[in-house]
Parts: C-alpha cells; sequence; structure tokens
C-alpha cells in the first residue's frame, strides 16, 4: 500500500476499511482470475507449438534451434507418474502377490499420511 492509502485509512473508521478491504480484495481476485484466463490460453497455445516443434526437431534429428536471445533445445525427461491410491495399490499388489496385505497397507499408508490446517477465503460468484 502507498503512504496515501495508509492516511486515509487511518481517518476511517473500522467499518469503512473492512468495507476498503474487502472492495480491494474482490478487485484483486477478479483481475488474478482474468490474468489466470490469459495465462492458460497462452499455455495451451504453447502446448501446441511445442508438440509441433518436438515433432519437426524429432523428424529432423535436430537438437537445438538458434534464436535471438539463446537457443530452443530438444531434450527427452523420463518421468514418473505421481503416487496416488490406486498406484500404491497396484504396485503394492504386484511386490507382495496378495491382494489383502496391499489393501491394507495402502489404506494404511492413505490414513496416516501428514495432514495440516489451510486457512483462505474463497469468493463465491453468484451466477
Amino acid at each position: 500500500m502507498n503512504e496515501t492509502t495508509n492516511t486515509n485509512n487511518e481517518s476511517l473508521s473500522p467499518k469503512e476499511q473492512l468495507v476498503n478491504n474487502i472492495r480491494d480484495w474482490v478487485k484483486i481476485d477478479s483481475e488474478i482470475s482474468q490474468l489466470r484466463n490469459e495465462i492458460k490460453e497462452r499455455n495451451n497455445k504453447k502446448k501446441l507449438m511445442t508438440e509441433s516443434l518436438v515433432n519437426v526437431m524429432k523428424t529432423n534429428n535436430i537438437d537445438c534451434f538458434d534464436i535471438n536471445d539463446g537457443s530452443l533445445v530438444y531434450k527427452k525427461n523420463i518421468v514418473r507418474k505421481p503416487i496416488n491410491s490406486k498406484t500404491l495399490l497396484s504396485s503394492l499388489q504386484k511386490y507382495y502377490k496378495d491382494q489383502n496385505m496391499a489393501e491394507d497397507l495402502t489404506k494404511y499408508i492413505m490414513d496416516n499420511r501428514e495432514e495440516h490446517t489451510k486457512e483462505t477465503i474463497k469468493r463465491k460468484i453468484h451466477k
């Protein structure tokens, strides 16, 4: 906040300060929502372009494109899927070859994960 806002808020009643804070919060929330939508669109475009570039680079055996401010480098990574209940159960069944033991162990692991409390404010928009 700038100094003018602080000075103005000091002369306002607590209720007026609360109303102003809520108004500002809603405005910022709307701006963030709009920016997220724009980012999502750009990421989708980038994903399509990336797929096209990867295809061209693989097909033509190109490792690198030099560009004005650097280079575009083709890179291949092996990525593991995240662990969820279904993946865990499947892996434990393969390892133990015992359905009941795998289910019990999966349940134990899923039920005993560390929990933490997160406090937040969520905006609900009336439609």
